[in-house]
């Protein structure tokens, strides 16, 4: 390993059969914030059943805790060889939102993901975009997961998602009449989220909350899309990509062409 590759920002992901390895909604909003802005970074692929591990080994924190009170440990996560954290280096970084305050904090000079004073705008608006999209949208999703996970991520997935639903995970995707009422009713939830950012576009389409560019919260939403892209490419994005004139795949394709670096 070179001393420029030893000395840039480690992102830990979940690795896939997809062509960009990352799936994870969770870490595409990772992925986008890096490419937003533009800090050169390596990727370390670790498969489910390793994650916890490897966190601990590099003393990262966890992002909450199981029933039984125990740490639960998530990705994704990036480790920063350049800044030390209470006399230790590297830093490291848990949770998606911590990791975007902190290249904000740390590279100031680019454009900023979470600027002053949006903070909680940005939370709420997410909040929206989960409640009426991302919600929905995982009963479609979550089912076909498996199709892109590489074996040693597989078992664990299903054994865990199965354990939160309470069933199989094939019986959580809905077919027939009421998969098609599902889609009709993530259409319109799409509709309104249009409808809200259209309304201060000044008779335009505006793709982005603030205007011409993307703020964190946009690059949440992309992520949201990104991982059905991935996942139910045929399913459901093939639908989505049509509706509203087309917007969601110009507004994805727009983030995908300017932050989604690998």
């Amino acid at each position: 390993m070179g001393a420029q590759e030893a000395s840039v920002i480690t992102f830990y992901d979940i690795p896939s059969r997809a062509p960009s390895g990352t799936w994870s909604p969770n870490a595409w909003k990772t992925r986008f914030a890096l490419g937003f802005k533009g800090v050169p970074h390596k990727t370390q692929w670790v498969e489910f059943p390793d994650v916890a591990q490897t966190i601990k080994a590099i003393n990262g924190a966890p992002t909450s805790k199981l029933p039984d009170g125990s740490d639960f440990y998530t990705l994704p996560v990036i480790s920063d060889p350049n800044v030390p954290s209470q006399g230790k280096t590297p830093t490291v970084i848990s949770d998606s939102w911590n990791i975007a305050l902190y290249l904000d904090k740390h590279f100031p000079s680019a454009p900023l993901l979470i600027p002053p004073g949006t903070a909680i705008l940005q939370e709420i608006y997410t909040e929206k975009v989960e409640e009426l999209f991302l919600a929905p949208a995982a009963g479609l999703i979550v089912s076909l997961v498996p199709s892109v996970l590489n074996e040693g991520s597989l078992d664990y997935f299903i054994k865990t998602r199965e354990f939160v639903f309470g069933k199989k995970l094939e019986e959580l995707a809905p077919v027939g009449p009421v998969r098609d009422a599902a889609l009709k009713g993530l259409e319109a939830n799409l509709g309104k989220i249009a409808g809200l950012l259209d309304k201060y576009g000044e008779g335009r389409e505006q793709l982005f909350i603030a205007g011409d560019e993307a703020i964190y919260a946009d690059l949440l939403f992309a992520a949201f899309l990104e991982w059905i892209k991935i996942v139910a490419e045929k399913e459901v994005w093939s639908h989505i990509k049509t509706w509203h004139g087309g917007r969601w795949e110009r507004f994805l394709t727009t983030v995908e062409q300017k932050y989604g670096q690998l």
